[in-house]
């Protein structure tokens, strides 16, 4: 007998998602199986997407893998929970996040729903495609940092501003990883650590200075401080990240 399905966070596309679950017995990451693109499969997740009424929407079930993280959701501490509420007040901030759509109780654990992006991270787009045009990347770059800019303007830092957690989709730069995101002062260590891992990643990456000062310009549009100030409050988070991966980077940006 299939598990109840719960409806947690949602509105009209939670309970269409429910209906569905519903009627497949089996459980939820074996409808996904059967009924998305899969994106990634693992003990601890199953990700994909959907088209359903019409709109695209990406799915990623969260495995229950101890009794504590079944308490945690009963306390509505759950971390898709997190993330959904996370995402609704940075998307009233006027930080591009997906849109959360629903989260819903199944047997196997939690599964959410937010908006579905077409386009792909900055890492893989960076790698994967050495010659898209140059003007593609440029706009990447300032979307990047008014992103950022955007975030830590409305008193939050990331906490993993890793290029793979950066999704382009043409037009605006979205965080889709919500797990580490929290409040923060505004030019705080925490914001600049967000900095430095960006940088850091973008050395690593080999992406030139041409394009970091791209992203600069574009975060410095959107933050108080010059150049300088920015630079400097990220540089120990820098020489930190550096000393853990001596032989990894490339040419220095800062």
């Amino acid at each position: 007998m299939a598990a109840k399905v719960k409806i947690k966070r949602g509105d009209v596309l939670a309970e269409r998602l429910k209906e569905h679950l519903e009627a497949y017995p089996e459980g939820a990451a074996e409808w996904m199986e059967a009924h998305t693109q899969i994106l990634a499969n693992s003990d601890f997740s199953v990700s994909g997407l959907l088209r359903i009424d019409d709109q695209f929407v990406y799915l990623k079930l969260y495995r229950f893998k101890s009794f504590a993280q079944k308490i945690k959701l009963g306390l509505g501490m759950a971390q898709p929970l997190r993330n959904f509420n996370a995402a609704g007040k940075l998307s009233q901030s006027g930080v591009p996040v997906p849109q959360p759509l629903a989260c819903l109780k199944v047997g196997q654990g939690v599964l959410a729903m937010t908006e579905g992006l077409s386009g792909g991270n900055l890492a893989d787009l960076w790698l994967g495609q050495p010659s898209e045009a140059l003007s593609i990347e440029e706009r990447a770059m300032c979307a990047t940092g008014e992103t950022l800019a955007t975030l830590h303007a409305a008193g939050y830092f990331y906490g993993d501003c890793r290029w793979g957690n950066l999704f382009w989709n043409g037009q605006s730069t979205y965080l889709t990883r919500l797990e580490n995101t929290r409040k923060s002062p505004r030019g705080s260590k925490l914001q600049a650590q967000d900095l430095a891992q960006f940088t850091a990643n973008a050395e690593w990456l080999g992406i030139g200075p041409p394009l970091f000062e791209l992203f600069l310009d574009g975060y410095l549009q959107g933050v108080t401080g010059d150049r300088r100030e920015v630079v400097e409050r990220m540089m120990p988070a820098m020489y930190r990240l550096r000393a853990q991966h001596l032989s990894g980077y490339g040419q220095r940006l800062v």
